[in-house]
Order: structure tokens, then sequence, then C-alpha cells
């Protein structure tokens, strides 16, 4: 074989090894974060007065400004495919933050993150939020789902102020639900309403009164079924839960918890240091509970800007182990 066309030879094959090697960094896993927040100037200063109202004191993440391209950036560094963004608008209808032309700027935030996620389509998927309490809530859904440009619906009852043991409350709830699955809307719900809570009793007519309401449409709980960390009211609640998964009804299919903020768990109150018998270790409590319900139903979700997706993914390994992880991290919402 003449030198020249050896030497052109190991040059083609050089170049197919570079563009190969190229492909494999610029790849991207089918990897989806399902808890995403940005915040825009407004939601800053309104935090700032939320996180005084709860007597606590604004960390540097609470006063910068995120939008689609931050999201976008840590997406490529953990070689993330996607991320449902979720509008912060219900911290506008919030009652513990009163705010004058409350409904105009609920819009606003809904547009405002509407508009980011269109700036990366296939990539980031947009969530409106509303307070379901707010006798303006289901015009705000109907506006949204009207425009074509959300995925799904994010409802937080903490920051609404739910109370599930409230028969009124419980049929505005309903209203919603039926409105976001005639819409087709996925819905994503942080359930866990307060501190001194009834997480069993609370699971049950979640369970019982709303989810029936949701007929068709994904409805995914957030922090498995908790508010961040895992202690016993939460555990309990996932309790409730485990037990609807094993009777595979209808709803069952589309029903689905992430485990944003779950992890690390505090040991405050959390933790019980002593080997008796009756000892409780929310580690090994909360891996019980996902194998009780299956992992096909658990999503990953960081809850960003609380934590950044490689520390959580770690940090989920160390306490539910890598292989259950991967198996979190595979999944993907169907049904809409």
């Amino acid at each position: 074989m003449p030198r020249n066309y050896r030497l052109r030879l190991l040059f083609a094959i050089f170049l197919l090894y570079s563009s190969s090697l190229k492909a494999q960094g610029n790849q991207h896993y089918a990897f989806t974060d399902h808890h995403v927040h940005l915040q825009d100037s407004a939601t800053v200063q309104l935090g700032y007065r939320m996180l005084k109202a709860f007597g606590q004191s604004p960390t540097k993440m609470d006063s910068l400004v995120f939008d689609a391209d931050t999201i976008i950036g840590r997406l490529n560094k953990a070689k993330f495919q996607s991320a449902w963004i979720l509008s912060n608008a219900y911290w506008f209808g919030s009652p513990l933050t009163p705010i004058e032309n409350e409904y105009e700027a609920v819009r606003k935030q809904n547009d405002w993150t509407a508009e980011q996620v269109a700036r990366y389509p296939g990539r980031l998927s947009a969530f409106m939020s509303v307070n379901p309490l707010k006798p303006y809530a289901l015009e705000e859904i109907q506006r949204c789902a009207d425009t074509k440009r959300f995925t799904g619906l994010k409802l937080h009852f903490a920051n609404s102020k739910v109370n599930l043991f409230d028969k009124a409350q419980v049929v505005q709830l309903q209203k919603v639900f039926a409105q976001a699955d005639k819409n087709h809307l996925v819905m994503l719900i942080h359930f866990r309403s307060g501190k001194q809570w009834d997480g069993a009793a609370n699971a049950r007519v979640f369970l019982d009164k709303l989810l029936p309401f949701a007929k068709t449409t994904p409805v995914v709980v957030a922090h498995m079924a908790g508010w961040g960390g895992y202690d016993k009211t939460t555990d309990a609640a996932l309790e409730r839960f485990a037990e609807y998964f094993q009777l595979k009804n209808d709803y069952t299919k589309n029903l689905y918890l992430e485990v944003s903020a779950v992890l690390p768990i505090d040991s405050a109150g959390n933790t019980n240091p002593g080997k008796s018998k009756s000892a409780w270790y929310p580690a090994a409590a909360l891996n019980k509970r996902i194998q009780e319900i299956g992992t096909q139903h658990i999503l990953f979700g960081t809850d960003w800007p609380m934590i950044d997706i490689d520390l959580y993914i770690e940090v989920l390994n160390k306490t539910l182990g890598a292989t259950v992880v991967q198996q979190i991290l595979n999944n993907q919402v169907t049904g809409f």
C-alpha cells in the first residue's frame, strides 16, 4: 500500500474516531429533572417577604435570578435532556404574603414561565401554578390551558393553606382536579400542608376524594408525599400511598411520586440512634416504601435551586443505592 494512501486512510479513521468521541461527549441521557423553579426579580422580592414571614434569613441563592439559560446550563452539565419548570405564581396568591393586584401578578408569573420555556422547546416543559382556593383559580387554569404553552399544573397545599378536612375546600379542589383533567394537564402536587399534620388521614382524603377527579391525567406527588426530609409523619402518608398502589385500580397507572428535597435526611427528630427493636431509621423506612410502591412509579427531581443534579444523585446513591436510583432516573411520565 503506498505511503500517502496509508496516511490518508489513517487520517480518515482518526476523523471518524474524533467525531464519535465528540458525539459521545455531547450525548444527553434521556433523563428529566421533574421539579425545577426559575426566579425572576418579582419572585426574588416576594421570596424575601415569605422568608421573613417564616422567621428565616435569605441566602445568596434567594437573591439570584434564574432563567431558562441557567437551567439549560445545569442540564447540559449533568447530561440531562429535560426539565419540568414549575411556575411560582402560587406564591403571589398565598395568604402568607398578601399583595395588591394579586391575579394580575399571578398571570404575569405564569406567562413569564411559559415565555422562558418556549425558548427551549423539547427540553423544557412549563407547569402553570395557582392557589387552588382562589376565586380566579379555575379561570386561570383554563386561560393557561387555552394558550397551549403548558404541560401541567403545579399546586402547593402548604403555601395555599389547604385543609383537606374542610368540605368546601375539598369540593373546590375536586373542580380544580377536573379542570386539569379536562385540559390534559399533568398535575404536580406539594401535598403536605403543615408541621402538625396527620399524614395517613390526609392521604386517605387525597386518594379517595380528589384523585378520582383526575380520571386520565397523570398526577405526581412531590417530595414523596412530604415537604422535604423524611420523618414519621411523611412515612405515615407514604404508607397509605403504598397500600393504594396495591389496589392496581384505574388511577394507579397514572400516579407517581418524586424524590425532590427528600434527602439528605436531617437529624432533628428524624432519627433514633438507639439499637432497640423499636428504633426507627428514616432511610430504611423510605427504602421500604419505595419497594412497596414500585420504583416504576418514582420520578427524579431536585427542587432546584435547593440542590443541583449531580450532587443530589450522589446523595440518593448513598441512601437508596445506585441500582434503585438508576431505575428512578430512567422513569418518564406516560399517559399525556
